[in-house]
């Protein structure tokens, strides 16, 4: 499988929602001075919503499949406002008697190539074709798309 990429544009609107629903007003993420007195450049997104991103991700890559395990390190802050590609590919399947778990691995960069982070995912694939062959990307990943509406 040829690995599937999205371009996504972090608004501040998503940010905030975000901050709503995992009630994390962290003032890293909420006040642009608050990250500068902090050294960083400006506001930085919640590490939780590029997770939220991946578990999207895998779902519309393999309907159906169920996340088992998560592991996400973190390299360097995206700001509010960024353009970042995020690229998962199937590393491996492994077929046991009753299921098929699949390994994926989703990188996150932003414009300059830089990684944001890198996850690990280890996913039960659904049983209908255990490890289904996808035959292009998802019809918004080609596009960049905002997380917010």
């Amino acid at each position: 499988m040829e690995p599937i990429q999205r371009f996504v544009h972090i608004t501040s609107a998503d940010v905030a929602a975000f901050a709503r629903l995992a009630d994390d007003y962290n003032p890293i993420h909420m006040d642009s001075t608050a990250a500068r007195a902090l050294g960083f450049e400006g506001r930085i997104c919640h590490g939780g919503l590029f997770t939220a991103m991946i578990s999207g991700m895998i779902a519309d890559v393999y309907p159906g499949a169920v996340w088992m395990e998560h592991n996400i390190q973190f390299k360097r802050p995206a700001l509010v406002g960024q353009t970042l590609e995020f690229t998962l590919s199937l590393d491996e399947t492994i077929k046991k008697p009753t299921k098929t778990l699949g390994i994926i691995t989703v990188e996150i960069r932003n414009a300059a190539g830089d990684t944001i982070a890198s996850s690990r995912n280890v996913v039960l694939l659904p049983k209908h074709g255990a490890a289904p062959e996808v035959t292009g990307a998802p019809a918004h990943a080609a596009e960049e798309a905002t997380v917010g509406t």
